[in-house]
């Protein structure tokens, strides 16, 4: 099998090597970097308080569950039409713009709770609306940021940025909890809505344009089809999203974590809290070693290898029958995840033109959330049918066949 990397563009040699903090030392980058970060931890501290908010107010495991499904269900509604626009208008401008917006859902929750007025739909709609404006902006925050940093960067700032998004989804939840406990869950709500406020300082201050380049298109049905046609013809990119594809859907681990942790492992909601940090932990340090790398040239080799290791972790897993060993397993997971994901989004950055940036990045992304449903049903199916561990080896079975055959 031919490697993805034969199919990039040559560039010059950096005059000097690349170290892990390369990208922040470019100004516009790291007001980009400063925009997400804050968004981010925004984001989500506000589904942490609305998901303990809706199960306050109703005890309902239903509402909680319809709640999850308000913060979801605008990735797969809107994500593609996110990157129509930031290929359409300028990405600076419309980053401000979704990001001065999203102020008006958390001031709105803090208000109603503080009022005593809150109502579990009350929730629902606000969270539908800030993440459907979230969503819009996402493509456009992804996209801009080739244009801020030269291409021998470009991984670096990549993973800098996945790093950081990692990183966030494991503090933003405690900082939530925190100020829920000792001050209300009105705090987390105006704490999302503060923090939302330096990200539009920070993207209005870039001084690259954010418009993309070629010629001006109009928001229209074209312009998506445009977008799938793109990928279809782009060999790598397509060969990395069915890579991705297959080991996602036959990978997805996550869901039969609580089977682990209670029948095999037998540790309880405690060992199961461990379980679901290990891979977070364990992507941290793939993206930190990745980091140190520099520019890797043979990218999608890594890309590839990374997605083995991926599989044959997940095998692991399923042989795993003590506690230590599951904890190793599901932190090889997410450490070959991340690395994977770097790539992918680095390569898809890198061969996709400027304005097509914003359309390649919203496909990965809905492409991601509805394989990640997909693979949760068939993870959980599979657990049914054949137990955790079996599920779990007939799913790095599957995974590493699907590599070689792709």
């Amino acid at each position: 099998m031919s490697s993805p990397q034969d199919y990039l563009p040559a560039e010059p040699q950096p005059a000097r090597a690349i170290r892990p903090w390369s990208s922040l030392l470019i100004r516009d980058y790291r007001l980009i970097f400063i925009t997400i970060l804050c968004s981010n931890t925004a984001n989500h501290m506000r589904n942490v308080a609305s998901l303990y908010q809706v199960y306050q107010l109703s005890g309902s495991s239903v509402q909680l569950g319809l709640a999850g499904f308000f913060q979801a269900l605008p990735f797969i509604v809107f994500g593609l039409f996110g990157g129509v626009l930031a290929d359409t208008l300028n990405r600076k401008k419309l980053i401000a713009i979704t990001h001065s917006l999203n102020v008006l859902p958390g001031l709105a929750l803090g208000i109603l709770t503080l009022s005593g007025a809150i109502q579990v739909w009350h929730v629902n709609v606000l969270n539908l609306l800030a993440s459907s404006l979230q969503v819009l902006g996402g493509p456009s925050r992804q996209a801009i940021i080739p244009g801020l940093v030269p291409q021998s960067h470009l991984l670096n700032a990549v993973t800098m940025a996945v790093l950081m998004m990692q990183g966030t989804q494991l503090t933003a939840p405690v900082i939530a909890g925190f100020l829920i406990d000792f001050l209300g869950v009105q705090a987390s709500y105006f704490t999302d809505a503060g923090l939302l406020l330096p990200s539009v300082i920070a993207a209005l201050l870039i001084r690259a344009s954010g418009q993309p380049q070629g010629e001006r298109r109009q928001i229209s049905w074209r312009s998506l089809i445009e977008g799938f046609e793109f990928l279809w013809h782009t060999r790598i990119i397509l060969s990395l999203f069915l890579l991705d594809f297959f080991a996602v859907l036959f990978g997805f681990f996550r869901p039969i974590l609580p089977i682990f942790a209670d029948v095999v492992f037998k540790v309880g909601a405690r060992g199961l809290g461990m379980l679901y940090a290990a891979p977070a932990i364990g992507a941290l340090i793939g993206s930190s070693l990745l980091l140190a790398a520099g520019d890797i040239k043979r990218k999608g080799a890594v890309s590839i290898i990374a997605t083995l290791m991926f599989a044959q972790s997940l095998g692991f897993l399923g042989l795993s029958r003590s506690f230590f060993m599951g904890l190793l397993a599901v932190g090889a997971l997410g450490f070959n995840d991340a690395i994977s994901v770097a790539i992918r989004r680095t390569v898809v950055q890198i061969l996709a033109p400027d304005d097509m940036r914003g359309r390649a990045t919203s496909f990965l992304t809905v492409f991601a959330q509805t394989t990640n449903a997909t693979g949760a049903v068939i993870a959980g199916a599979g657990a049914a049918l054949l137990g955790a561990p079996n599920a779990a080896l007939v799913g790095c079975v599957l995974c590493t066949l699907t590599i070689f055959a792709t």
